[in-house]
Order: C-alpha cells, then sequence, then structure tokens
C-alpha cells in the first residue's frame, strides 16, 4: 500500500506545489482547503498527471471539531498517513495598528488550527515508519519586519511550535521540520512590488520537501530558510 500525504491549503500556491511533489513520488493524498471546487480542480489535475488516489476535505480549518471529524474519516479511508504538511494561513499587514480581530484571525488559522491538525494525525503519524511534519512558517518567522509584525507574531509561533514538536516525537519516529520562505510567488504576496521572476517559485518549495524526504532516516532537516535573491540584492544595494 503506498504512503500517504495530507496537505492543507491544497487548492493553490504552496500548498498545491507541495502536493504536486508528493504525488510525483507515488503518495496517495488527502488534500484540505475550504474552496471545493478549486480542490476538485487540483485533485483531477494530480490525478491525471500521476495516477494517484486523491481524496478532499473541504472544511475552514477554523471550525476545530468539524476539521477533526472530516480529517479522520479520510485517514481511516486511506488506512494510513505518513506525511502531513500544514500549509494553509491568512496573512494581514499591520503591527501596533493591527484590529484585534485580524491578530485572532491569523493566530487562529496559523497557529491554533496547524495545532489542531497535528493532534488529530498523530496517532496515525506515530504508526508509519517514516513518518513527517512539515510546517510552514515564513522567512518572518525567524525576522520581525515593521509592517507585518502580526503575522510574524504567528509564524514565530510557528516557528516554536515545530521546535518544541520534533523534539517531542523523534523517539517515536516522526520528523519535523520547519519550512520558512521568503517571498514567494502566490496570491499572498500581492503588494510585494515584486514581479513574478524575482520571487520564489512555489514549485521550489515542493522541491524541498522533495530533498528533506529524500534523505536518510539518521538525517533530519529541523528548519530550511529559503530566501529571495532579489531581496538580498535590493538590501544590498540600500
Amino acid at each position: 500500500m503506498s504512503n500517504v500525504a495530507l496537505v492543507t491549503g491544497a487548492s493553490r500556491g504552496i500548498g498545491r506545489e507541495i502536493a504536486e511533489s508528493l504525488a510525483s513520488r507515488g503518495y496517495r493524498l488527502i488534500l484540505v482547503a475550504r474552496n471545493l471546487e478549486r480542490l476538485r480542480e487540483a485533485a483531477q489535475s494530480l490525478t491525471k498527471r500521476h495516477g494517484v488516489d486523491v481524496s478532499l476535505v473541504a472544511v475552514d480549518l477554523r471550525a476545530f471539531d468539524d476539521v477533526a471529524t472530516a480529517i479522520s474519516k479520510e485517514i481511516a479511508a486511506m488506512g494510513r498517513l505518513d506525511v502531513l504538511v500544514n500549509s494553509a494561513g491568512v496573512f494581514h499587514f499591520g503591527t501596533s495598528g493591527m484590529a484585534i480581530n485580524e491578530m485572532d484571525d491569523l493566530l487562529m488559522v496559523n497557529v491554533k488550527a496547524m495545532h489542531n491538525i497535528c493532534r488529530v494525525c498523530l496517532d496515525a503519524l506515530k504508526q508509519s515508519n517514516c513518518a513527517h511534519i512539515f510546517n510552514i512558517s515564513s522567512i518572518a518567522g525567524v525576522e520581525g519586519f515593521a509592517p507585518i509584525g502580526g503575522y510574524a507574531a504567528s509564524k514565530f509561533a510557528v516557528v516554536g511550535y515545530g521546535q518544541s514538536l520534533a523534539q517531542e516525537l523523534i523517539s517515536e519516529g516522526v520528523k519535523v521540520t520547519t519550512l520558512c520562505p521568503d517571498i514567494v510567488d502566490t496570491d499572498m504576496s500581492v503588494g510585494s512590488g515584486l514581479l513574478s521572476n524575482q520571487m520564489i517559485a512555489p514549485s521550489d518549495i515542493g522541491k524541498a520537501v522533495e530533498f528533506v524526504l529524500s534523505l536518510s532516516d539518521c538525517a533530519i532537516v529541523d528548519q530550511m530558510t529559503i530566501k529571495c535573491r532579489t531581496v538580498i540584492e535590493r538590501n544590498g544595494l540600500r
């Protein structure tokens, strides 16, 4: 029976590209996102291109109980879970002036929803002999930026959670990697001021996941920061 991966935020952007990479490796997939139509489009493409089984969970990750019920059902139907990718996230501008409801939304989706999904998936992951959790943070999870302090706070939390989870689970055979990319060419990067060819390609994040999964059992990548060449060059000219 082939391995199974669950990917949140899988209907577009980084999550969609990671799903593509995992499908190319033969993983059966559980795709999670809010938009059922986009999920169906992704599933049809992945099945056509790679011939893998794909199941869909269309749910708002803020609905914790509904998420737990739906995901548990799909894991049971697949019979196993080997890789979990927490890619879903939201973005709001603002630091000291950010509205409380926007900060709540950042923490609800980027942190609490991720934790909820980890809790739901852990029992199945612990039964795998190659279990791996990937949490998608951001460059803003390792470095603060004045205009996006609320977002940075949520992504710093993802990094800290991942580091702690990795230590907790390593003795049970579950690896944890936190990916911290700079500006990636997705809908969330609108307003960055960069052209598409100046940003990190979403497929690069999929390749990063493939690289980590290709390593030997004794190798652990606890955190990976992927910087944007354009940003480095621009900062160097200041």
